[in-house]
């Protein structure tokens, strides 16, 4: 027998390593429990040098300083906080696009670097707390989106801006149908209408004292047999309910209910939409209208409108309405004119809102901006950046932040706090009391040539100019910078103060408003024809027309806007040119002075040589 190697410890008597199965056994043991620790050894060290060879991506980096200089500027009142979450609750999703970007620049410098096979290869990390982070920001996201899209019934799915009609032309095919229905509509009633999915067009045309409704179905599925069965049962149903006419239609997955209805302009009418649009016309009694997730139209309304909007994303829009119109809730853009009665907006509205020709007061109220005043003759726009009038009646009141105030020929009172912008106003005859309260921003003011009035200015580290010659400057302190004093006989007074900026007083030919013209009549549209069941073709057709007038109407409001932004920008220009034209005047003339005056001294010295 070959020779053994003493074992650790004392072997057991007999023969050498004997017979005992036992002590064979633990040297066994002893041999794999060696090998296994060197196995760890060799792993622990092979993941220390893995560990060595990673890299640490260089997004955790870049999104805590993407995220620190937001929230300075959010701090210092660069941008607000109200417009950093919508639009963040707008383009999420840029988030995530920018990370996957960023990843994969890194993956593609990491596969050139490593080109050469003598160098050692490593790999990129991201980190459970980038990942954290990313999660975060993506959850974030999703709740403010909810927050602008409406409270509807799926939260999830109004984060992630899904539309629930494309989700069910996903799902299913569309099955199209008609229905119509009329019966006599009860002197003296009201009407209420609810519809849970599809636009609800209305009109007070109806010469028959009854009321007409088409419904245009549309069921998505696979089945014909299942569209069939749904379609029966998306029937309208009306029904009395004390001196009111009720027409619901049943909410049934995976359909679509279009109503268009005429009924006596009398009626005074209620509609809720959940999701579609609403368009009423030609109504002569109280109008009432919900539209949680589609736009509003509102033509020829002579009684008083009540307006919810509950989508950041609906737009709204009025004309010809002599009653008081409310506005609340939540909307994007907001289009008003040709108005007789009172106006109130109150909410959020993340769009451009645009008034024209408003007779009764205004009152308009957001989280960021207040406004009010008595008529408007001429035209208001308010967006996040700017807010600009034109022809409005005082007394004007104004509170806003982050904007760029621009006020042309306002009559009356006029008071304006604003910050981090500048103000420009001309006041129109006949002059009110005007005090204007500005931070970060400069102070532009526009008077009649032949005002009276009382002033009190106060420029805090910037300067006053004036073309009244009666306001001097007082240069003693370079800090703070306040003149006070009387033009003429005195009259409305004018309290500008204003701090990071300057002050200018200018003249200017300014004309009166002059009368407003009479409101015209609104004349009803003329009666429709009775509602018949259409065929296939001709509803195509109405649908195709109905598409067509929509791209006119978007492309004609484009043109529109691209035209307002034109002409404001000629007029800034125009009025960059004037200034300069003013001020090389204003030097010519200084230096022109200066010459007669020692010219005068020359003249003087040559006569009295002993002077």
């Amino acid at each position: 027998m070959g020779s053994y190697p003493p074992p650790p410890y004392p072997p057991p008597p007999g023969p050498p390593y004997g017979g005992d199965w036992k002590y064979q056994r633990r040297v066994l043991k002893e041999q794999a429990r060696a090998q296994r620790d060197m196995a760890r050894a060799q792993r622990d060290a092979y993941r220390y040098q893995a560990r060595s060879l990673r890299r640490s991506s260089i997004l955790g980096p870049l999104l805590l300083i993407t995220i620190g200089i937001l929230f300075l500027l959010v701090q210092t009142g660069r941008i607000g906080a109200h417009s950093l979450w919508d639009w963040y609750g707008r383009f999420w999703p840029l988030l995530l696009v920018g990370a996957g970007v960023i990843m994969l620049l890194e993956w593609a410098y990491d596969q050139y670097m490593q080109s050469d096979s003598s160098q050692p290869r490593y790999r990129r990390r991201l980190g459970g707390g980038v990942f954290t982070l990313l999660l975060i920001l993506g959850i974030t996201g999703i709740v403010f989106s909810s927050v602008r899209n409406g409270n509807g019934h799926s939260y999830v799915l109004n984060g992630l801006n899904l539309n629930q009609d494309n989700i069910d032309e996903f799902l299913g095919d569309k099955h199209e149908s008609d229905q119509t229905l009329s019966q006599s509509f009860p002197a003296g009633s009201g009407f209420t209408v609810d519809n849970p999915r599809g636009d609800i067009s209305i009109s007070g045309t109806s010469d028959d004292n009854q009321i007409h409704v088409s419904v245009h179905k549309e069921v998505y599925t696979r089945s014909d047999s299942d569209a069939d069965s749904k379609a029966q049962r998306l029937n309208p149903s009306l029904s009395s309910s004390g001196d009111s006419l009720n027409l619901s239609i049943p909410a049934i997955d995976g359909t679509r209910a279009d109503l268009t209805i005429t009924l006596p302009a009398t009626a005074p009418t209620i509609v809720t939409a959940n999701h579609g649009d609403v368009h009423v016309s030609a109504l002569k009694a109280p109008l009432q209208v919900t539209a949680n997730h589609g736009n509003i139209e509102l033509t020829a309304i002579t009684g008083p409108v009540i307006a919810h909007v509950n989508n950041s994303d609906s737009d709204l829009s009025a004309h010809s309405v002599s009653g008081p119109v409310t506005i609340q809730g939540r909307g994007h853009d907001t289009t008003l004119s040709d108005l007789s009665g009172p106006v109130t907006m109150s909410g959020d509205f993340f769009g451009t809102t645009h008034y024209e020709r408003i007779r009764g007061p205004i009152k308009f109220h957001t989280s960021r901006t207040d406004l009010q005043f008595a008529r408007l003759d001429g035209e208001i726009d308010i967006s996040h950046a700017d807010i600009s009038a034109s022809e409005a009646v005082g007394p004007l009141t104004l509170t806003a932040g982050n904007r760029n105030v621009t006020l042309d020929r306002v009559a009356g009172d006029v008071t304006v706090t604003n910050r981090n912008g500048s103000v420009d106003l001309t006041s129109a005859p006949p002059l009110g009391n005007v005090t204007v309260e500005n931070r970060n921003g400069s102070v532009n003011l526009t008077l009649p040539e032949q005002s009276n009035f009382g002033y009190q200015l106060d420029a805090t580290n910037g300067n006053i100019e004036s073309d009244f010659s009666q306001i001097k400057s007082d240069d003693d302190d370079d800090k703070k910078n306040v003149i006070t004093g009387t033009i003429g006989k005195g009259g409305p007074l004018l309290h500008i103060s204003t701090s990071q900026g300057d002050i200018s007083v200018k003249k200017g030919s300014v004309m009166p408003l002059p009368p407003m013209p009479p409101m015209p009549k609104i004349t009803p549209l003329p009666p429709m024809p009775k509602i018949t069941a259409m065929p296939p073709d001709a509803r195509q057709a109405m649908e195709e027309a109905k598409q067509e007038a929509r791209e006119a109407t978007s492309e004609g409001k484009e043109a529109a806007t691209e035209g307002q932004r034109e002409a404001k920008q000629a007029a800034d220009e125009a009025r960059r040119e004037a200034k300069q034209a003013a001020d090389e005047a204003r030097r010519e003339a200084k230096e022109a002075a200066d010459e007669a005056k020692r010219e005068a001294k020359d003249v003087k010295q040559q006569k009295d040589p002993n002077e």
